[in-house]
């Protein structure tokens, strides 16, 4: 394919996104790292990088890049990218100024999404080269040594050493990201926060898959955050004026990691399915906890009753429900509560009138003061929903 025709589809591709064409070129840049790409993983990719300015993209701009000249379907929605146009892409990708950065994110995620998702598992050579080329991002030596090994196998077949020749040549002609320039940003530049709180860790613990520390963390940083760290909790007034800022940071952190997955966004999506909207009521609340895996059936009684799932008996896996996580937050609120309404710090008990008159700067209908923790937890999280739509997340 001549250089005029690749430059000519980009840009029909370009016009046919409209006033999104820049950002959408840049998705494509992102989407020419795996050797083959389904529907799936480009959704991935535009949620993990493309979902705020300037370079934010409706899901629209998924079905005009995979109908485009770009790349042609070889199997059930299985696309490939034409090379020259691939390498192309590749060059434009090399060119961003967080380019270093930026490459090695999507080779993360695609090695994440080839090991958790396995989608090409009857496919051992796909798989095999996908996951290659994500470590030759990452790792180049590693690679190589991994290429080297299995040549070295005595075992293989001839059809499988051809493959594995053709695999050497194939990043050979990849970018090498060892030539660009150190970036100069530092490690927390890309995690921005209002009020200068570090998220590395939390993005250290979720880019391992550590997701029990990882909703711990988020409870952490959502306290320094808000400026409660001594206080050990957050009331509905640090919920509404929470920084969107780092409730972006913190959420994005969490799709990126997932693959969609899990994230406040997430949550509130799942949250607004169900009913959910400024003054839902207490039912909504538990068809959210049904479709989350918060609650589960169990036998009291001879009855199969609901309940819901205390804190250590979450799933922190990614077998979880979408929206599972995180979730240590829901509980971040009762302490607040408990103390407003039922006693004060010393331990001393309430009166009638002081709860009645607590229970209605706590936004409840003041008969109800007698409520359950996971009442608070269904305020406490209502508030965040509203908040997070603020904030435009």
């Amino acid at each position: 394919m001549s250089s005029k025709l690749v430059e000519r589809r980009l840009n029909d591709f370009k016009r046919r996104c409209g006033n999104d064409g820049d950002a959408a070129l840049q998705l494509a840049y992102h989407a020419a790292m795996p050797v083959a790409l389904n529907p799936e993983l480009l959704h991935f990719l535009r949620i993990n990088f493309f979902l705020d300015p300037p370079e934010q993209l409706s899901h629209t701009v998924e079905f005009e890049f995979l109908t485009s000249g770009l790349c042609r379907e070889i199997d059930a929605e299985l696309y490939e990218i034409e090379p020259e146009i691939r390498n192309e892409l590749l060059q434009g990708l090399m060119r961003r100024e967080d380019a270093r950065q930026r490459i090695q994110d999507i080779a993360t995620l695609l090695w994440q999404y080839v090991e958790y998702h396995s989608p090409w598992a009857d496919r051992v050579e796909l798989e095999r080269a996908q996951q290659l080329t994500a470590l030759n991002f990452l790792d180049p030596v590693k690679a190589k040594e991994w290429l080297d090994e299995a040549e070295a196998n005595p075992s293989i077949g001839r059809g499988e050493q051809e493959w594995f020749i053709a695999m050497r040549q194939e990043i050979e002609e990849l970018p090498d990201i060892s030539t660009l320039p150190p970036e100069k940003q530092s490690q927390q530049s890309d995690l921005p926060s209002e009020k200068d709180v570090d998220y590395t860790r939390l993005r250290d613990l979720l880019a391992a898959g550590k997701w029990k520390e990882a909703d711990e963390e988020t409870l952490a940083v959502m306290l320094k955050a808000s400026g409660r760290e001594k206080d050990g909790w957050l009331d509905i007034e640090s919920i509404k004026n929470f920084p969107c800022t780092d409730l972006r940071t913190i959420d994005q952190l969490w799709v990126k990691y997932s693959n969609g997955r899990f994230g406040f966004s997430v949550q509130k999506r799942i949250w607004e399915s169900v009913g959910g909207k400024p003054g839902a009521d207490y039912e909504i609340w538990e068809k959210f906890g049904d479709r989350v895996g918060w609650r589960r059936r169990r036998r009291i009684k001879a009855m199969l009753q609901k309940e819901w799932l205390a804190t250590d008996e979450l799933n922190f896996t990614t077998q979880a429900r979408e929206g599972h996580l995180p979730a240590r937050f829901r509980v971040m609120g009762r302490q607040s509560a408990l103390r407003l309404l039922r006693h004060e710090g010393n331990g001393n008990t309430l009166s009638r009138r002081t709860r009645r008159r607590n229970a209605t700067n706590l936004l409840i209908d003041p008969k109800d003061y007698l409520y359950t923790d996971y009442y608070i937890d269904f305020l406490f999280f209502s508030s965040l929903t509203s908040r997070l739509a603020k904030c435009n997340i």
